[in-house]
């Protein structure tokens, strides 16, 4: 199977959006160095009932395949998983109905061919009173037993693991981080487990709290000082590791993940932090170049999330007005990601999409910020990009090019 190939070498970056505008420049990106691209998303963004894409997961799958077949990538480099596959979505719900749901989402994302699948039930259901590790490990086990995972397991990657880092890092206390005794225990339940229903030795991944965080304008680096022997102990028991909210973090500090053997660096709110900086630049240079009908984004994403406060209003807690407003357009946390397939987001999405690729690259040039920036520039403008895609790729590529770096990719 392809990715256990990948990681004998090197690690895999995992990028872990539904943003359309994103994926195409990671998929293009991939396609001009040649690179695996790992596709994932979370089961709040796509489910079966459509998450908050309004997609399922054969229609997401559909959509990055049209756009990998438009610009050319190969096939064998195209990779899809499915991320906190598990009750999250149904949190509001009782255990039972959370754990059907979850069964039904996992076969959706098999049905679809997703080769990574990470199952996540580390969240309190409704009528859950506390959640603790045998709770954890039963619930997945539950869904190991009751999925289509045992006849599709030749063709997937499989994660696992209790001390899951909550989607999006929004966990505002205390970072409680995984002990040996802790991976010791896991991998021993979830080795004989999958030994039992699968009647052979599988390698998995296994999804451990290191210490990592971002906060509106804070990172918070892993601790990696004493991980030798987590390594260690990993490599001599077949099983590899997964590290969830690498956002942010610099070059070295993921450099030193991949030496511990984590071999997947998951990465998201990042990307669209930086397409959303993208989105934001490009009307500046709309509002200095354009007469006629203007996208209006600040201040259309600004009404849109001031009038509807669900994605945010557990994060961005202050009063002050004009600190909201900052957070809203530069937190870290990005909550604006919620909010682009809201209808007049996508219709202000368009105008300055329009705008831009009207602009001529004479006029556009005089706008960009430094010389390095206009070298890239020049050097995509013969391609299959648009002015909007080319300045969307400015902004993430570097992005892109740290992640790939730090996984042993040479660009």
């Amino acid at each position: 199977m392809k990715i256990k190939k990948l990681i004998k070498k090197k690690a895999l970056p995992s990028f872990c959006t539904s943003n359309l505008d994103v994926l195409k420049i990671i998929l293009f990106y991939s396609k001009k160095n040649n690179l695996p691209c790992l596709i994932e998303c979370t089961s709040n963004q796509v489910n079966q009932f459509g998450g908050y894409t309004n997609k399922t997961p054969k229609q997401f799958s559909k959509e990055i395949i049209k756009i990998a077949q438009k610009i050319k990538l190969r096939k064998k480099n195209l990779l899809l998983g499915g991320d906190h596959l598990g009750p999250l979505p149904w949190v509001k719900k009782n255990l039972k109905t959370s754990l059907k749901n979850s069964v039904n989402l996992i076969n959706n994302f098999l049905d679809s061919n997703y080769c990574k699948i990470h199952i996540d039930t580390s969240v309190k259901c409704l009528d859950d009173k506390s959640i603790n590790h045998d709770k954890i490990f039963e619930r997945t086990k539950h869904i190991l037993q009751n999925t289509k995972i045992k006849k599709k397991i030749n063709k997937i990657f499989l994660v696992i693991g209790s001390e899951v880092p909550l989607s999006g890092s929004n966990d505002r206390g205390l970072i409680t981080i995984t002990t040996n005794s802790r991976i010791k225990k896991e991998v021993e339940k979830f080795k004989q487990l999958l030994n039992t229903l699968f009647k052979k030795k599988l390698s998995f991944g296994l999804v451990v709290e290191p210490g990592m965080r971002y906060l509106d304008y804070k990172i918070s680096k892993p601790e990696l000082s004493n991980f030798s022997n987590k390594k260690n102990f990993s490599i001599k028991n077949n099983f590899v590791f997964e590290a969830h909210s690498t956002d942010y973090q610099n070059l070295k500090v993921l450099k030193n993940l991949t030496k511990n053997n984590f071999k997947f660096l998951k990465v998201g709110p990042e990307l669209t932090f930086q397409y959303s900086r993208s989105l934001l630049y490009m009307e500046k240079i709309e509002e200095k170049l354009i007469k006629e009908k203007k996208s209006n984004f600040e201040n259309q994403i600004l009404n849109v999330m001031l009038n509807n406060k669900k994605y945010w209003k557990d994060y961005y807690k202050t009063k002050n007005v004009k600190l909201r407003k900052k957070l809203i357009l530069n937190s870290k946390l990005d909550r604006m990601r919620y909010y682009f397939n809201n209808k007049r987001i996508i219709r202000s999405i368009k105008i300055l999409k329009r705008n831009i690729n009207k602009i001529k690259n004479k006029d556009l040039l005089k706008f960009l910020i430094s010389k390095k920036i206009k070298k890239i520039f020049d050097l995509y403008s013969n391609t299959a990009l648009s002015n909007f895609e080319i300045i969307n790729l400015l902004f993430v590529s570097d992005t892109l090019k740290k992640y790939y770096s730090a996984c042993g990719y040479k660009l």
